[in-house]
């Protein structure tokens, strides 16, 4: 597996009905796959906010499956314009965990047009095996529990470097502002610091600052995300308006709007 972390990341609401759909795999392929999610956009005008999360996601048009690319991480907000009625299949990878299928390092994927085509990257009779997977007429649950089959029978164990696990082994464990990156830090990694953001940069596709940065915003939106939450979502920001400016510049909105407001919302409503 490429990494044990308890990270969920969260991409926010969307309030209308049976629109947005998400499926947790089971084991040994949760160990490469977050989840499998499906967005269906109602007949007109909408726009979709994406926000940071340290995942590829691979993402297929069901009405037109040829139609198939990989997103890239990335640490501001992607506001993604779509015209209804149309649906999309999505296969949310976990931190790595997309090198199961293929061996280009991530930095080396051409996103000169803001995505990667699936199969610049992965083998074609995979993409090809998913694509009539999910254009066969079945349930979402379904779709899921025979993409799973195709991803088990596709995925290899990658080799993957010890430095770079240790870095986000202990962003994920240090959840705070205070995050050291200095050459006597990452020493304990087993790089200089210009060696961790050549790393990251190739594998994660971001600097060291902005995958820690995501990995704190996304333990903040999980934590406003349940029940009864209360402030200590907060707790890792030197204070408030650090981190309503820290929020809004990863999700474009203050947490007192993302968290009442819907990622799909009509362009009228905007």
């Amino acid at each position: 597996m490429p990494l044990n972390l308890d990270y969920h990341p969260h991409q926010g609401n969307v309030t209308h009905h049976k629109s947005y759909l998400t499926y947790i795999p089971p084991s040994p392929l949760s160990h490469w796959v977050q989840s499998f999610w499906q967005l269906n956009v109602p007949e007109g005008s909408f726009y979709y906010r994406s926000v940071p999360d340290n995942c590829v996601d691979l993402i297929i048009n069901i009405n037109h499956v040829e139609d198939a690319v990989i997103i890239t991480p990335f640490s501001s907000p992607n506001i993604f314009k779509l015209s209804g009625p149309v649906s999309y299949f999505g296969i949310r990878f976990r931190i790595l965990g997309h090198l199961g299928l293929t061996s280009i390092p991530l930095g080396e994927w051409d996103t000169s047009e803001g995505y990667t085509k699936t199969t610049n990257v992965i083998s074609n009779q995979v993409v090809h095996a998913i694509s009539e997977c999910i254009n066969a007429p079945f349930q979402f649950n379904i779709h899921c529990q025979n993409v799973s089959i195709i991803l088990l029978n596709a995925v290899t164990r990658p080799k993957i470097d010890s430095r770079l696990v240790k870095y986000i082994r202990y962003c994920h464990q240090n959840i705070s502002s205070q995050i050291n990156l200095s050459d006597k830090q990452c020493s304990e990694f087993g790089v200089s610091s210009r060696q961790l953001r050549r790393l990251t940069r190739l594998h994660l596709g971001l600097s060291p600052r902005e995958f820690s940065r995501v990995i704190r915003f996304q333990h903040a939106l999980r934590t406003m995300s349940m029940p009864n939450s209360n402030t200590s979502w907060a707790d890792n920001y030197y204070d408030q308006p650090h981190f309503i400016r820290e929020f809004r510049s990863l999700s474009g909105l203050t947490p007192y709007e993302f968290k009442n407001l819907s990622v799909l919302y009509n362009s009228d409503d905007n």
